[in-house]
């Protein structure tokens, strides 16, 4: 190719060009953005020569632009051309390519797409956008026999006195009684990012020494030679495994174990001694023997059912090592019918629920407990392990664990965010549309009675159940008539009370909730005179605080003492 290259004419993005030389070998030139905005559809604009000039590439290579300004090039290889500037060429017509003599090189080219740096218009052509549906992995343990394990399952690894068999479209695991003894068996397939696991588990028995464990874990190599150096170090062999002095204390889980008697567990790093093995700090081994193991979980999502509680679940999960302890989580039952156990592994948090094994007409997952941090990552493959160990201690008898079935679904975790939406609260709540026949129940609370203004509303009157005045009926009798009219706070609304004799009567109140002495405690005194009536109403009442007493005498003063004669007052007083 010549020494000088021009594109001209048009307002199309160009993408790719291609020129031979005489050798006819392709001089790709790309172009790849316009106005600072990236462009790479995938599809290169062909480009072909009608005839074969002379070309050579050996100094600079210029393109110019429409204003005959130079575009820089590169050329890294003999075959590619690289813009190193931020170009602005457009096609929209004939495209010409002209050698350093000027002598136009014919081109013709298919449609040129038109692309836009803007944000687009709603009638503007735009990518197709398509969510992408979840991929989901199910073991239904179909077949029938002893030894017998699902496809979807390497080949388990067995200890003593422990046996396995499908039946019923289930997978039976019995534990034996032999201290040690495990089964332990992962998913062929692995998952990342966000998933959501799923397993049917009954138990014919909770006790002592039996543990069934489900994860969610990676695989950091199985079949590993071991070397136990005393009864708390053991030397694992894995061919270049990358862990340095950094990974010191994180902890993996130590299973599969055959040889000698090694106790399956949780275990940390104690050292790293060379780039081939892994030494880690154990408890309760044997202080001599070696074998093989699987090394797995230094990331895990753990579901632990140990102890003799039928519903209870030990929760946790670990992320590079590093775990919190394990939550012990309440659930239905692990006895028959069982129980359906979810978690849900988001990436940002990690949910543990379960559900009934049985029919039920609405399918509902209650939530156990969750974990927010030491979760994988979520470019960690995790494989599905089923492991069952014995402690160290042999169990009294052997248990039956029946695993119904066991799921994974990994679905696209996308985060939403929604432009031009009013902030949320109490005088702009988010509406919300319910479809269908929503049932919601509710319980009123009981209202007190008290200085609380709790539903006091209308024109009633509060500490009363009818919203209505209560009365009490007034006839006096040869005495000072003391009178409890209410045993508690309480408001006087009115009275009409009529004398009948050709003196003044007077009704003294007293503010107190048990019989009132007359002279003795007043706080208001009503005064009737000879042959009258006395009558008052005010809605809103006179408060008594403690209690509403009267007494009915025959003098002002509030010390007076002197009984009334029967029938001299009558009437009534309203209250509440």
């Amino acid at each position: 190719m010549a020494n000088n290259i021009q594109v001209k004419d048009g307002n199309a993005v160009l993408q790719t060009m291609k020129t031979t030389d005489n050798s006819g070998v392709h001089t790709p030139h790309h172009i790849p953005s316009i106005g600072g905005s990236p462009v790479d559809t995938g599809n290169p604009l062909p480009v072909s020569i009608q005839n074969t000039p002379t070309m050579s590439v050996s100094g600079a290579v210029e393109i110019t632009n429409d204003a005959g300004n130079p575009l820089p090039v590169s050329f890294p290889t003999a075959q590619s051309v690289t813009i190193s500037g931020t170009p602005n060429v457009s096609v929209t017509g004939s495209v010409e390519i002209t050698n350093d003599s000027g002598s136009a090189i014919p081109v013709s080219s298919a449609q040129l797409p038109t692309l836009a740096v803007k944000p687009p218009n709603p009638g503007d052509n735009a990518v197709p956008v398509r969510a992408v549906g979840q991929e989901t992995w199910v073991s239904s343990f179909a077949a029938v026999g002893a030894s017998v394990l699902s496809s979807d399952f390497n080949a388990p690894i067995v200890g003593t006195g422990v046996g396995y068999s499908q039946a019923g479209g289930s997978l039976l695991i019995t534990t034996g009684t032999t201290a040690n003894a495990e089964f332990l068996a992962r998913s062929v397939a692995n998952w990342r990012q966000s998933l959501r696991m799923r397993a049917s588990v009954v138990a014919s028995q909770r006790i002592a020494n039996q543990n069934l464990a489900i994860l969610l874990a990676d695989l950091v190599g199985e079949g590993l030679a071991y070397s136990i150096v005393n009864a708390t170090t053991v030397d694992v062999t894995l061919t270049a495994h990358g862990f340095t002095s950094q990974n010191v204390g994180q902890f993996m889980l130590l299973g599969g174990i055959t040889g000698a008697a090694g106790i399956p567990g949780r275990y940390a790093i104690a050292s790293i001694p060379d780039a081939n093995t892994i030494r880690f700090t154990v408890a309760s081994w044997p202080a001599s023997g070696s074998g093989t193991l699987t090394l797995f979980g230094w990331n895990f999502v753990r579901h632990l059912f140990t102890g003799t509680t039928a519903t209870a679940m030990a929760v946790t999960t670990q992320r590079r090592g590093w775990a919190d302890a394990d939550t012990t989580a309440t659930i239905n039952t692990t006895a028959s019918p069982g129980t359906i156990i979810q978690t849900d592994l988001t990436g940002r948090d990690a949910f543990f629920m379960d559900s009934l094994r049985a029919s039920v007409t609405a399918p509902v997952f209650a939530s156990r407990a969750s974990r927010y941090e030491n979760l994988p990552d979520e470019d960690v493959p995790l494989h599905l392990f089923l492991w069952s160990f014995n402690g160290s201690t042999a169990p009294a008898s052997t248990t039956t664990w029946t695993i119904g079935f066991a799921a994974v679904e990994r679905f696209a975790n996308q985060s939403v965010f929604l432009q031009g939406v009013r902030a949320q609260g109490s005088a702009n709540s988010l509406p919300v549309t319910v479809q269908g026949t929503a049932t919601v129940t509710f319980t009123q609370p009981a209202l007190v009675a008290g200085t609380a203004a709790i539903g006091d509303v209308g024109q009633q009157y509060r500490a009363n159940a009818t919203g209505a005045a209560s009365g009490t009926h007034i006839v006096s009798a040869a005495s000072t008539n003391a009178t409890v009219v209410k045993a508690g706070a309480g408001r006087v609304l009115g009275w009409h009370l009529a004398n009948t004799t050709a003196s003044w009567k007077y009704v003294k109140l007293h503010n107190q909730a048990t019989s009132p002495t007359a002279g003795s405690g007043v706080v208001r005194t009503i005064g009737i005179p000879p042959n009258g009536v006395a009558d008052f109403n005010l809605e809103g009442g006179i408060a008594f605080s403690t209690g509403i007493g009267l007494t009915i005498v025959t003098g002002s003063a509030d010390a007076d003492a002197t009984a009334v004669a029967a029938g001299d007052v009558v009437g009534d007083l309203f209250f509440a």
